[in-house]
């Protein structure tokens, strides 16, 4: 039987008002006071004041509020320790058992695609990391929907209302990040993730880090001609190099107990891709800038001899690169061997050119939320970039946000 979403609809709506009145009226500001939420609040203004204070004036209390109600409702929230608190005991049935509801059906962060639009406001949402589907009501997803961002990697903190689920707080839609970039992201500001599950548990633990990437949400994929720009990183342990061998497809050089293997076609623009090996460790560590460059690197390494897996250890986007560097205040240098062969390895985009095309986003950007033709030849030349890489990114937002100027 099909579903009713109009019915549906007026039972989230239903859900909603009582949702404003007991939530963000009654429990938000009392779990603030008894947290000392305040404090909390003043730490990540200080922390995070070179983010916030480039974004929308309502984004961070929104975040604390969503914060608030994340920290309140999710799985082993504080709502069980405050059911039986007399003023919580006070309220009228109808809103007591709103609460136990709540707690009876915790609330989930999520990053999820859009998998199927059903009606108005009604979007079945596929979970990145571990693929379930929901039905979700979202009045501001569909607002997004409208305008284009089908494709995006919703970040959402959604709760149950006993018919589907709905969003709190900011609805956080990134162009070009998926759920690698948000893995390796975990990585560098949690040590101890290291699966999908501690992922998604450093969510939990403090979701704050990962609403600061709504700095970067507008950013597009990285693209080099038809090849999507990110670094995809591998190492594996093997019982050594046959240089001989490896010298009749390769290049290879040695400074340091360090060797480099590069190839002619695949270790200049736009892949990157090269090797290295640690004589003193037993790594085989593999660099690319695009997919095609480290599976075609990857391929003649085999049959060259080694022995070594064709996948990847992890990828992340130039974008996010971009983006976290500027969040956590600190460059990610992923190939740490690359300063020992300076005369050869000219790689911009993973030093030089990477700062040039942030610097570049930021003086397009105000361009484009205006609606005017910049001049790209003049802001090439401001943030350090070719010409032809600034094209590329013109273009790219150009077909994300529609006709410019």
């Amino acid at each position: 039987m099909p579903a009713d979403y109009e019915k549906i609809a007026e039972h989230c709506l239903r859900h909603r008002k009582i949702s404003d009145k007991i939530l963000d009226q009654f429990l938000m500001p009392f779990i603030a006071r008894r947290e000392g939420m305040d404090r909390k609040m003043n730490a990540y203004t200080l922390k995070y004041q070179h983010v916030i204070r480039k974004m929308p004036k309502e984004f961070f209390p929104m975040a604390m509020g969503e914060y608030i109600m994340g920290k309140t409702l999710t799985p082993d929230g504080l709502i069980h320790k405050y059911l039986n608190n007399i003023q919580l005991r006070s309220l009228e049935k109808t809103e007591r058992e709103f609460l136990e509801f709540q707690a009876d059906n915790p609330w989930r962060y999520c990053f999820a695609r859009i998998a199927d639009r059903k009606a108005k406001d009604f979007f079945i949402l596929r979970d990145a990391f571990f693929e379930d589907e929901f039905l979700l009501f979202s009045p501001g997803v569909e607002a997004f929907w409208t305008q284009g961002r089908r494709q995006d990697l919703y970040f959402l903190l959604t709760g149950f209302n006993g018919l589907c689920f709905h969003t709190y707080g900011n609805i956080l839609p990134f162009r070009s990040f998926d759920a690698d970039d948000i893995y390796f992201y975990g990585t560098e500001v949690f040590p101890e993730v290291d699966s999908d599950a501690s992922l998604m548990a450093s969510v939990y633990k403090d979701p704050i880090p990962y609403m600061m990437l709504a700095s970067g949400m507008e950013f597009p994929v990285t693209m080099s001609g038809i090849h999507k720009l990110c670094q995809l990183v591998a190492v594996n342990e093997i019982a050594g190099i046959d240089s001989g061998k490896l010298k009749e497809t390769f290049s290879v050089q040695w400074n340091a107990n360090i060797y480099r293997i590069s190839h002619e076609d695949w270790s200049g623009m736009p892949h990157f891709a090269s090797a290295y090996f640690n004589e003193t460790s037993g790594e085989l560590s593999r660099y690319s800038l695009t997919e095609e460059g480290f599976r075609e690197m990857t391929r003649m390494l085999i049959a060259s001899g080694l022995h070594i897996d064709w996948k990847e250890d992890y990828s992340v986007g130039m974008s996010m690169l971009v983006t976290m560097q500027e969040i956590l205040k600190k460059k990610i240098n992923l190939n740490e061997y690359e300063s020992l062969f300076p005369e050869k390895e000219m790689n911009p985009l993973s030093q030089k050119e990477l700062n040039g095309i942030n610097a570049f986003m930021k003086l397009l950007l105000p361009y484009i939320n205006a609606g005017t033709q910049p001049d790209l030849e003049i802001l090439a030349r401001q943030a350090g970039i070719e010409p032809e890489t600034a094209h590329s990114l013109y273009h790219q937002l150009k077909n994300k946000f529609g006709k410019i100027g």
